[in-house]
């Protein structure tokens, strides 16, 4: 076989099942051998859209995520979305096709240093020199890329690379058991810093979701009695959030995260990013004093930026279950009933705050134009059990957090930088990831046009997607961090460059030329019945919602 041929069948043999990608000149050769491999190519229209659904199957699926795009303008466009896939850790495999390597000193019309403009968003990058090295380097990718802490991988194709014919099995990479397990002595530690406490806390990140330890991170903080907050980016579901002990995510600042920190005595972490903020402010997140255990399966987030009591580099699945098991064997009687105690405590302030959240939403029933919380509210009345969200709302986001029930494992993604143009495309991958679930994407309306083109993928695919769009015609999010600085502008009410109007932006046409059926919803009263009916049709929809146009400062 030539070497693209043995390409496929590595990939193959690595149980994948779809090539996403966006096709050029250079990436021929590479996709001449497709049509025999097995594997489903997913076409995207540009390549932010093929590797942000590349992205979004690796989460949903469990599996790596494979993409190919077009030379250096390709893994341009590519970059913002594979900054985004380094920052969730996602196992992905990014190849470019590369020019013929005997005219690279030429600098041929297409051509760039493709390995350095991956590199800084990627845990191995690296260009094919020889055919023989070709299978080699794959196999290796496709390790490094799931083996934890998992993330992407780029490899760059010279074209004249993939023709010749090679000796090689075809055969997949090297399976690793990579579950560590947690130091005794370390555990035994965390036992003995987190038992007697009488106000702990739990910090849930994304590293819970992909470890696939929510069932024992949930056991664990009913043991506790523990309060449970997700990491102030979180972007996937880590805890039951219709948990009695589920207090959402934290605010992205040192202050906020400080004040959910107040009465704490004892805080654990597990598979976060410590901490990821949004403006800097002054402070530190932990008062003087508090314990702190952190758990990740990648060392350098431990004490990354702030000093911590006791970190634990292993598997959070295998030392969650491990720390449990130790803790029920240790914990008196009155340890237990205190613990009972605090999630009675806790579940009853939560109740009250959700009662709250529906009078909120409820107020606004008859409001126009149709309030976020109403629309969020709506639309959570009507999701089944099994639907799956996928995010970028933005100004919206907060109310996607409130209303939405992300009650099981899988049901939630977000984009993990807040680079735009992420959602459409993750809401494609998610779902050939989820088969037989249904996608709703809250898309913000300025994110839209960042990958459009999206919409044409899932049309072409018939995919169960709704884009649910929480329309103001602006950046509002923009415009509440101008008002966050006490920016001059702001103060005169001038905000520039950040209002989609003169003209208006026509989404339903948008999607229905791109072959997307398509709604816009005005009125509170229509928006039920309009979400109803777009949920049940089988392939891609959208909903243009029109929504109250206010901000306010977000700090």
């Amino acid at each position: 076989m030539n070497v693209a041929a043995v390409l496929m069948e590595i990939l193959k043999s690595a149980g994948v099942r779809y090539l996403f990608g966006n096709p050029g000149t250079t990436e021929l050769p590479f996709l001449d051998a497709l049509p025999d491999s097995g594997l489903e190519y997913v076409l995207g229209l540009q390549e932010a859209t093929a590797v942000a659904a590349a992205d979004g199957y690796a989460q949903a699926s469990g599996q790596i995520g494979v993409v190919n795009v077009h030379v250096a303008p390709g893994l341009a466009n590519s970059l913002s979305i594979l900054h985004n896939a380094a920052r969730a850790k996602t196992p992905l495999v990014v190849t470019a096709g590369q020019q013929d390597s005997r005219f690279l000193i030429d600098e041929p019309i297409l051509a760039g240093d493709l390995v350095q403009m991956a590199e800084q968003f990627t845990k191995w990058s690296y260009e094919i020199r020889r055919a023989e090295d070709a299978p080699v380097a794959l196999r290796r990718a496709l390790k490094i890329a799931l083996t934890p802490p998992t993330g992407p991988v780029f490899l760059s194709l010279p074209m004249d690379l993939m023709r010749p014919a090679v000796e090689d099995t075809g055969a997949g990479p090297t399976a690793i058991a990579a579950r560590s397990r947690p130091d005794p002595g370390a555990l035994a530690r965390a036992v003995e810093l987190l038992t007697g406490a009488r106000a702990p806390i739990i910090i849930a990140g994304d590293g819970v979701a992909r470890s696939q330890a929510v069932p024992e991170l949930t056991a664990l903080a009913e043991l506790l009695g523990a309060r449970v907050h997700g990491e102030p980016v979180f972007r996937r579901t880590n805890f039951p959030g219709n948990h009695a002990l589920w207090r959402g995510g934290l605010f992205p600042s040192p202050g906020g995260v400080r004040k959910a920190l107040e009465d704490c005595d004892a805080l654990l972490i597990v598979g976060a990013n410590v901490f990821t903020w949004f403006l800097h402010t002054e402070g530190t997140p932990f008062p003087r004093g508090l314990r702190v255990v952190q758990i990740d399966d990648d060392p350098w987030e431990i004490g990354r930026s702030h000093p911590i009591s006791l970190g634990i580099a292993a598997d959070p699945k295998a030392t969650l279950a491990e720390l449990a098991g130790t803790l029920r064997t240790r914990l008196t009687e009155t340890e237990r009933a205190a613990a009972t105690a605090r999630v009675e405590k806790i579940g009853k302030a939560r109740s009250e705050l959700m009662s709250r959240v529906r009078g909120a939403a409820q107020a606004e029933a008859e409001r126009t134009p149709i309030g976020q919380a109403h629309l969020m509210h709506t639309l959570s009345s009507l999701l089944s059990a099994d639907a799956i969200v996928v995010d970028e709302s933005a100004t919206s986001l907060p109310f996607v957090f409130r209303y939405l029930p992300f009650a099981t494992p899988g049901s939630f993604y977000g984009g993990k930088t807040g680079t735009l143009g992420w959602g459409m495309g993750a809401a494609i991958g998610v779902q050939l990831g989820s088969p037989g679930r249904k996608v709703v994407a809250t898309i913000g309306d300025g994110s839209v046009m960042y990958a459009p083109q999206a919409l044409w993928t899932a049309a072409h695919y018939r995919l169960p997607i709704t884009y649910v769009i929480p329309n103001n015609a602006s950046y509002a999010i923009l415009k509440s961090g101008m008002l966050s600085l006490d920016l001059a502008s702001a103060k005169r009410g001038i905000y520039p460059g950040m209002d989609l109007v003169e003209p208006e932006i026509d989404y339903t046409g948008l999607a229905r030329s791109l072959g997307v059926r398509a709604e816009r919803v005005e009125k509170p009263g229509e928006l039920a019945a309009v979400l109803a009916a777009c949920l049940a049709h089988p392939g891609p929809t959208l909903v243009d919602v029109a929504i109250d146009r206010g901000f306010k400062s977000m700090l």
